[in-house]
């Protein structure tokens, strides 16, 4: 039996292991020619594993290109949601930073490249921070009226948000308006937030949003325009010099009995520190008023103007 086998096996050998040679060579051929290696592209979204609770995060791209090579036959059964991109922040810093972005590709394919192979971060820890709610007065009220108190229900407000906008912002105001106004009313002012330059610094949270004041007018009160005077603290840092401060407005109206007015020749603001200023700025400040006196607009903006100390 063995001996017919073996006979059977080595009956024209030569033949047989050339005609096995030649279809090795048109398999591989067909393989080859029918199923040829290439390099394909894949856009996918970029993961972030392990992002820390109480940041805002920005990235500067949320898709990357995977680049791979592979049979055709791989590219036909692949799709895009089998190839992923992840950046792992587990060893974050606070702030702007890069990380590398890991991709993720199906067995049998070849890792061409990645663009962009990392992924800047920005890390903007979230802080909360409580202001003085102030008030800013437009208009005058209707002739022979003027104000008589003004009450906010709320004199503060909280922001909460990214460090970088929170530490932009110098002051809350709501706006309330007076032209004509010839009885007392209530109104619901809302609140926003201001930077130095009083522009609106957005994307904070406040808390409230608005605050409920109550203004009273008065007839027949004494009026006089009288002098504004600031009142800084001499704690300015030691490598700065004051070059001056001004106040808008320099003069204000005053109403009050004539012999209290009769008086008074210029209204001091409430002292306000240096101790924080590291550049010319503006802010607000409050008028320190006589009992007995009212303005229309309790608030001045006073500008701190600084050098450098030589």
């Amino acid at each position: 039996m063995m001996s017919r086998l073996r006979g059977i096996v080595q009956h024209n050998l030569p033949v047989k292991l050339l005609a096995l040679a030649v279809a090795i060579v048109l398999w591989l051929y067909v393989m080859n020619d029918q199923n040829p290696g290439m390099e394909g592209s894949y856009t996918v979204p970029v993961t972030v594993e392990h992002a820390p609770d109480g940041y805002q995060l920005s990235t500067d791209s949320e898709t990357v290109t995977i680049r791979v090579r592979g049979p055709r036959s791989f590219f036909v059964a692949a799709g895009r949601g089998d190839f992923h991109a992840r950046i792992n922040l587990s060893d974050f810093t606070e702030g702007e930073r890069a990380y590398p972005v890991e991709a993720s590709i199906p067995y049998g394919f070849e890792l061409v490249n990645v663009s962009p192979d990392k992924i800047t971060a920005n890390l903007d820890r979230m802080v909360q921070k409580t202001f003085k709610a102030e008030l800013t007065v437009g208009g005058s009220p209707a002739a022979g009226f003027t104000v008589d108190r003004i009450v906010q229900d709320s004199e503060t407000a909280t922001v909460e948000g990214p460090r970088s906008l929170v530490d932009q912002i110098v002051h809350i105001v709501g706006h309330i308006n007076l032209s004509g106004q010839s009885n007392g009313f209530t109104v619901t002012v809302p609140l926003i937030a201001l930077n130095s330059d009083g522009r609106e610094v957005s994307g904070v949270t406040l808390v409230p949003t608005s605050t409920e004041v109550s203004v009273r007018l008065a007839r027949g009160l004494t009026r006089k325009v009288v002098e504004v005077r600031a009142k800084p603290q001499s704690n300015l840092s030691p490598q700065l010099k004051l070059e001056g401060i001004t106040v808008d407005p320099m003069r204000i109206e005053i109403a009050g009995a004539e012999d209290v007015v009769s008086k008074i020749t210029s209204i001091e603001t409430e002292e306000f520190s240096l101790a924080d200023v590291r550049e010319t700025q503006k802010r607000q400040v409050k008028l320190v008023l006589p009992d007995g006196v009212t303005v229309a607009d309790p608030n001045v903006t006073v500008e701190i103007k600084v050098g450098a100390m030589r």
